[in-house]
C-alpha cells in the first residue's frame, strides 16, 4: 500500500534505496577481490562504502518513513559532507580502477545518486529564511 504522502521524488528514493541493495549482492565477487587488495593497504575502500552507505540507506529509511530524528537541516549539512568523491585516496583509487571493478562502480553512482536526491528532497522541506 502507498503512503498519501508519497512524492515522485520519495518514490524514486525508494526505487533507488531497492536497487542499491540489489547491487551489493551482485558484487559479492568484487568486494571479495577488494578485501583481498586491502590486506596491503592503509585505507579500506569497503570500510568507506560500508560507513557512507549505512548513513545515506538510514536517512532513506527515516525520510520515506516521514520519521525524521534530525532537524532537516542537519541531515542535508551530513549528506553534503557524506559526498565520498571529497576522500581523495577513494577518488583516485575509482577513477584508476572502475572498469576493473564495474559493479562497485554502478553502486558507488547508486549511492551518490541516493544520496543528491535526498538532498533535493530535504532541501525542500527548509523553510527559506525571509
Amino acid at each position: 500500500m502507498q503512503n498519501l504522502t508519497t512524492t515522485p521524488t520519495l518514490e524514486h528514493i525508494r526505487l533507488l534505496s531497492i536497487q542499491l541493495d540489489q547491487i551489493y549482492r551482485s558484487m559479492k565477487a568484487e568486494r571479495q577481490a577488494i578485501a583481498q587488495w586491502e590486506e596491503d593497504q592503509d585505507f579500506s575502500i569497503l570500510g568507506t562504502l560500508e560507513i557512507f552507505s549505512d548513513d545515506i540507506q538510514g536517512y532513506v529509511e527515516q525520510i520515506i518513513s516521514n520519521q525524521m530524528t534530525s532537524n532537516p537541516e542537519a541531515i542535508l549539512n551530513h549528506l553534503q559532507k557524506l559526498n565520498i568523491f571529497n576522500i581523495d585516496t577513494f577518488t583516485a583509487w575509482y577513477f584508476t580502477n572502475w572498469e576493473t571493478y564495474p559493479k562497485i562502480k554502478q553502486y558507488v553512482d547508486h549511492l551518490d545518486h541516493l544520496r543528491l536526491l535526498l538532498s533535493e528532497q530535504l532541501s525542500t522541506k527548509i523553510p527559506i529564511a525571509a
